[in-house]
């Protein structure tokens, strides 16, 4: 083996490491600032021209989570070799693409993100081992001590993962600060929350999930266009796209409800959803 690559190894080793003890790895400078423009301007652009697809859930948070049916202009971000080479080495060959949304976080006077702390996939503590797929995070504006952010219970996905999500204790937590281009590659498992700040900025980030192709689809929510599933790109990981008509989906929040209309975009589906689960008195 040639010095480059014992180099590389050893540093897969490394990340693989830091992973599995903490669940979440803070990657600097992972996007050009040529890129986080073109990224913004992309996000501006879909909001402009699709307004109707984004879900308001509060004042302080919108969300849009199938924009890849709509443009191809954030499919690079989701090969974007720096990150995918070091989740390829956590996740293997069989590392499969699952979902796609945009967040954006508005200056709020609350205090609590209406999410709470919590894990993803499901809410339920009991199939808490059941969650096994990596979340990618961008950065496309400058998160400082003063704005809203990622904050993860380190250790919540192996050492504390009984811990629940109502038993975290202030102080216990880390929160991800760093200028536009940081990312943060964190385990489903681990408890996360988007932490409010009183004098934050508006917030951009662009959350990217994988997991394995002998693994079920965690969400349906994010639709994979043609563009990408026929994709012949012998750089990329071979079953990256593989799960683009999967039928056998996680019985969780990313799964779509069976009695709506196929025919519903995801966001109005998302907006049903919150319908049910606070109905009007």
């Amino acid at each position: 083996m040639c010095q480059a690559n014992m180099s590389v190894h050893a540093d897969q080793q490394a990340l693989a490491r830091e992973f599995h003890d903490q669940g979440f790895l803070i990657i600097r400078d992972a996007l050009s600032a040529d890129q986080i423009s073109i990224l913004n301007h992309a996000v501006d652009q879909d909001l402009n021209q699709h307004s109707d697809e984004w879900v308001n859930f509060d004042e302080s948070l919108i969300e849009t989570p199938d924009v890849l049916s709509r443009t191809a202009d954030f499919d690079f971000i989701i090969e974007n070799p720096r990150t995918l080479g070091i989740l390829r080495g956590l996740l293997g060959d069989l590392i499969t693409f699952e979902e796609f949304e945009i967040l954006i976080r508005n200056p709020t006077a609350k205090t609590q993100d209406i999410k709470a702390w919590h894990r993803d996939a499901t809410r339920d503590y009991n199939r808490r081992m059941e969650i096994e797929y990596v979340s990618l995070v961008f950065y496309l504006t400058d998160v400082s001590e003063n704005d809203h952010c990622l904050s993860i219970i380190p250790g919540s996905h192996y050492r504390f993962v009984n811990l629940k999500p109502g038993e975290v204790t202030a102080g216990s937590e880390f929160d991800i600060i760093g200028p536009a281009g940081t990312a943060v590659i964190f385990h489903g498992r681990c408890i996360h929350a988007g932490k409010l700040k009183p004098s934050s900025r508006q917030r951009r980030t662009l959350h990217i999930y994988y997991a394995r192709s002998d693994q079920p689809r965690y969400s349906e929510w994010t639709e994979i266009p043609s563009r990408l599933y026929h994709k012949n790109d012998p750089m990329l990981p071979p079953l990256l796209y593989s799960k683009w008509n999967a039928t056998l989906v996680f019985e969780g929040v990313g799964k779509k409800p069976k009695d709506l209309p196929q025919s519903m975009s995801a966001a109005d589906m998302i907006r049903e959803v919150q319908r049910r689960a606070n109905p009007v008195a």
